[in-house]
């Protein structure tokens, strides 16, 4: 196994940032999707409506949540600590 200098916590913190850096991707390509639909398709029907709404709320948010809590687990972290 190998031996890594990483604390629990810090561990959690990049996960968190990776998984908060996802969600904006995912969030910001239903958008771009969104916006493009109408002209893809040729027809103002393929609008953004209804549930669809839910998606970007749900999707941002989540991201700027977990994107705070990995900032505040990193918080401390120093870099090129233990490299000797």
């Amino acid at each position: 196994m190998v031996k890594s200098n990483l604390k629990k916590h810090e561990l959690v913190g990049l996960l968190l940032v990776f998984l908060a850096g996802t969600c904006l991707g995912i969030g910001l390509f239903i958008v771009l999707w969104g916006a493009n639909r109408p002209l893809y398709y040729g027809s103002l029907d393929y609008l953004i409506r209804g549930r669809e709404l839910i998606v970007f709320p749900l999707f941002f948010g989540t991201a700027a949540l977990l994107w705070a809590l990995g900032q505040v687990e990193l918080r401390w972290m120093k870099p090129g600590r233990g490299l000797k």
